[in-house]
């Protein structure tokens, strides 16, 4: 039976660092823990958006005087980038890193390494020379074989790993991306097609229309003489009963005075 000593907490005093630990009794030997992070990157996370507010919240000229604080000396992989992020609000971007650390945070591994001597320094306020150093020499206290090397190598696994997670999300997006790209020419072919196929419509219903309209012009040619026959014919037989109703008179006339 052994204890086990873990990393709980810092405590951050000024350019130090004091180290609280947390022990286990009774573990059995051989036992693998896994290393709770305990929101380890909260304060790089907090940094990203206070350097957002010390660069965004103050007009140049209304900027007090500070002191210059040392360059963060943490390893930055090259990183070949796959979207503009030109367009992109500064804010936007500080999200979106938060969210990257997140992915960063569930790859911890378990020990310290360069992932804790790292959040130990930005506890301190600041990621740089002055600050990895003293989290470096405390950590050291707690894990022994914690070195130089060790903090090199682990940290740029930790940046490999991550590209590696980058690259894959980015390749999705960009699958995503071409087959937005083809749904829309897909579509805009599809409504320039239908487009088309109105516009020979409107073109066949406008002929059409010409034709109905000169049909309505010359439909008085095409009635007018038969309407004029009619009339002809009528005017002609009541003409000719007026004419045999009058020599019936005249017929009835004469037998009423010529016959007793």
């Amino acid at each position: 039976m052994v204890k086990r000593i873990q990393l709980k907490d810092i405590l951050v005093g000024g350019n130090a660092i004091f180290i609280i630990l947390a022990t286990d009794n009774q573990v059995n030997m051989g036992e693998e823990t896994p290393k709770n992070s305990f929101g380890i990157l909260n304060s790089l996370k907090k940094l990203i958006f206070e350097d957002s507010a010390d660069t965004v919240g103050t007009p140049p000229e209304q900027q007090p005087a500070t002191t210059k604080t040392p360059e963060p000396v943490t390893y930055q992989p090259p990183v070949n980038l796959k979207e503009n992020v030109a367009v992109t609000g500064a804010t936007d971007v500080k999200q979106m890193k938060v969210k990257v650390l997140g992915i960063l945070e569930k790859m911890n591994e378990p020990g310290l390494d360069f992932f804790e001597v790292w959040n130990a320094a930005a506890e301190m306020g600041s990621v740089d020379a002055a600050t990895i150093k003293a989290a470096y020499t405390s950590l050291k206290y707690v894990e022994k074989d914690l070195s130089k090397q060790k903090l090199l190598t682990t940290g740029r696994n930790y940046a490999t790993e991550l590209k590696k997670v980058i690259d894959q999300e980015s390749n999705q997006k960009q699958q995503q991306k071409q087959n937005i790209e083809n749904s829309l020419i897909d579509e805009k072919n599809r409504l320039a097609d239908e487009i088309k196929t109105i516009e020979q419509d409107i073109a066949d219903l406008k002929a059409k229309l010409q034709n109905k309209e000169q049909d309505l012009k010359s439909i008085n040619a095409k009635y007018d003489p038969q309407l004029k026959d009619i009339d002809q014919k009528i005017a002609l037989g009541n003409a000719a009963v007026n004419e045999v109703i009058a020599d019936i008179e005249k017929a009835l006339s004469i037998i009423e005075t010529n016959i007793n």
